[in-house]
């Protein structure tokens, strides 16, 4: 709790905008991957394909192989002049890419996503852009439609005193509000990389005060300032936006629940031309955020 007792609210709502300029009141998503090419390529199709409004998407990937390496030259040339794509390896470790992907970043808002996440449903991010998050964070992941936990494989219920927003509606129907306080799993994990919308200026002071070197131990390491954030309001649409698919594990730092579906697996699926078909996961009624689904493959370009 050390590096934590150094960032409290007034350090996270410092006025830093006389060395950051944006130019509008758009919003960025910031994808992290490593070794999950085909996953990845689900997450974009998704991602364009249900995006309406202005959004850019950058891309931070890793790699443990050549061939991993490869598999990412291939999605490079696909989404190229769709997405920026920033290899870590050309930094001295996750942390120092991820501060500078945020520093340069010309966006009020941004939102981070694992590579095993695709979108369900479309979202307009000119309508995003335009709520104010001051004392709310904004979640693409939750949704009425979750009723359990797949990470403690258990039940789940809405948080008490969940409302409508008072009838407030976007494009994409009535928002939910609630306080993160009140919630239970994942209605009370306000700091998610999985599809939670931050200030910008804010998460480059978590950056910089925190101690991490991967995605993994960076959300770990906000959980150290949850503390700070359990009296904000929560909203989200009624339906989830969006839900990860833990099919494999590319990490060691955390023991998550996974799948059986080996990303090397993935990767020579991908190497011989197939992608995973997304014809039939759009509009998935998830009852969790995370959710196992079976792959059907077709080949790329179809």
């Amino acid at each position: 709790m050390r590096v934590a007792s150094s960032i409290n609210s007034k350090s996270i709502n410092a006025n830093q905008s006389n060395f950051i300029k944006y130019s509008s009141a758009s919003i960025t998503g910031v994808v992290f991957s490593k070794d999950r090419a085909m996953q990845l390529d689900l997450l974009l199709r998704s991602f364009f394909e249900t995006k309406i409004g202005e959004c850019s998407i950058k891309i931070i990937y890793a790699y443990s192989s050549e061939q991993h390496k490869k598999s990412y030259e291939i999605l490079c040339s696909i989404y190229g002049d769709k997405a920026d794509f920033i290899s870590e390896v050309e930094f001295f470790g996750f942390k120092k890419c991820l501060e500078k992907t945020i520093l340069e970043l010309s966006t009020e808002k941004v939102f981070f996503l694992v590579d095993d996440i695709f979108f369900t449903e479309s979202i307009d991010y000119d309508y995003l852009s335009s709520l104010d998050i001051t004392n709310a964070i904004f979640s693409l992941r939750m949704g009425a439609n979750l009723s359990f936990s797949y990470v403690v494989n258990s039940l789940q219920p809405l948080p008490k005193n969940i409302e409508g927003n008072n009838g407030v509606e976007g494009n994409n129907g009535v928002l939910l509000k609630w306080k993160w306080r009140d919630g239970l799993f994942d209605w009370a994990y306000p700091l998610s990389v999985d599809g939670h919308i931050f200030p910008t200026l804010e998460v480059l002071s978590w950056i910089r005060r925190l101690d991490f070197n991967s995605p993994s131990s960076f959300e770990n390491s906000l959980q150290n300032i949850k503390y700070l954030y359990r009296n904000k309001d929560g909203l989200c649409f009624a339906k989830s936006r969006l839900v990860n698919v833990p099919a494999n594990k590319v990490q060691n730092e955390i023991a998550n629940q996974y799948g059986s579906i080996h990303q090397d697996h993935l990767l020579q699926l991908w190497l011989d031309g197939m992608v995973i078909d997304y014809a039939n996961l759009r509009g998935l009624m998830n009852n969790s955020v995370h959710q196992e689904v079976d792959f059907k493959y077709i080949k790329r370009g179809l």
